[in-house]
């Protein structure tokens, strides 16, 4: 296989892999192979040569902003689109289990890059887009209790797949009973010609997608893209409403959190919710948090109650922190979540 030296190398290896999983499908009626990965990456005014790649090193392509890794064990195995200047989309044709580690180690490293962590209305976005053929195959529901101890924690996980069918009876009922308390942790998506199937994917609350099948790479590039400008347009939006207003964002959580528990997780800086904090304040429904935020070491203060938290992020610092919390607390312990501010709904 030829080395990749341009955008197009990339695209031609990865129909590739496309086309021999279409040809697996037919066979076999089974999918086999590598699954293409996506994540969406925020970054805070970095350059990707200085921050390197989940495995190796970058080098650029001819195409300018695109890079592939150069690693001893896994040569030309990722690849990162960093034309834009928030957010960059990173792809990947290695297995799950090590692209997902690696991907991990790669954002935890130092501060500059954090994922992008998509909200309730974010990962239904393709059912909100007209003149479309995107189809919902299934939602993944999260609620893991994540701040009590192992014997009191009250965990609940919930992946209903479905295909072109109607659901059992009662199930729908269930479904969206369920999703008003939970968070949502993923959903699968199809775009349709007709009988067939264009791409099936699985989009992640933690900004990743799995693409199970695709007819045409293009597509696949155009949608990922979509859901990285819908995103960088939301990171702008936040941004801007803080500058004019320097008000708070605010968490409104369906599921009461333990405070003890949140203390106690904060101050060790720890996790992927990225807050090394200290309390300041607290009364039996309420604590007061000072601290910063590990993402951009940028200062942040947050009030948190029962059931809601408010977020002060001071200017300059990185909004991002506001979807991270949300995302996290509402699939650890919050359950479905909400961000607003100065009553507007934002990354929605």
């Amino acid at each position: 296989m030829k080395s990749v030296h341009s955008l197009r190398d990339i695209k031609e290896r990865l129909q590739a892999g496309f086309d021999n999983k279409e040809d697996s499908i037919q066979d076999s009626g089974e999918r086999n192979g590598t699954q293409l990965k996506a994540y969406l990456i925020e970054n805070n005014n970095v350059a990707p040569l200085e921050v390197g790649s989940p495995k190796g090193e970058w080098k650029e392509l001819d195409d300018k902003k695109w890079f592939v890794n150069s690693d001893k064990d896994y040569p030309e195995t990722f690849y990162l689109d960093a034309t834009r200047s928030r957010v960059w989309i990173l792809y990947s044709t290695i297995d799950t289990n090590h692209s997902d580690v690696f991907v991990k180690d790669w954002v935890g490293r130092g501060k500059n890059l954090d994922r992008c962590w998509l909200s309730r209305k974010q990962l239904l976005h393709w059912g909100d887009i007209t003149n479309t053929s995107w189809v919902k195959r299934g939602v993944g529901l999260a609620f893991s209790d994540g701040l009590s101890p192992d014997e009191d924690a009250a965990n609940f996980s919930l992946k209903a797949w479905h295909g072109k069918k109607k659901l059992p009876a009662g199930l729908d009922k269930v479904l969206k009973t369920a999703q008003k308390e939970f968070a949502i942790h993923s959903i699968r998506w199809q775009k349709r010609t007709n009988s067939s199937v264009d791409m099936s994917t699985e989009w992640y609350s933690n900004g990743k997608v799995t693409i199970n099948r695709a007819t045409d790479v293009d597509d696949v590039f155009i949608w990922v893209a979509e859901m990285a400008n819908y995103y960088s347009s939301a990171l702008k939006n936040a941004t801007d409403l803080r500058d004019t207003t320097f008000a708070a964002f605010e968490l409104d959580f369906s599921q009461e959190i333990n405070l003890d528990a949140f203390t106690s997780t904060v101050l060790n800086g720890a996790g992927d919710m990225k807050l090394w904090l200290m309390e300041t304040e607290r009364q039996k429904d309420f604590a007061r948090y000072k601290g910063v935020d590990l993402h951009t070491w940028d200062r942040v203060f947050i009030d948190v109650g029962l059931d809601y938290a408010y977020l002060t992020i001071p200017k300059g610092g990185c909004v991002n922190a506001a979807p991270r919390i949300a995302t996290i607390q509402g699939e650890d312990n919050a359950g479905y979540t909400k961000i607003f501010h100065e009553g507007v709904e934002v990354f929605a």
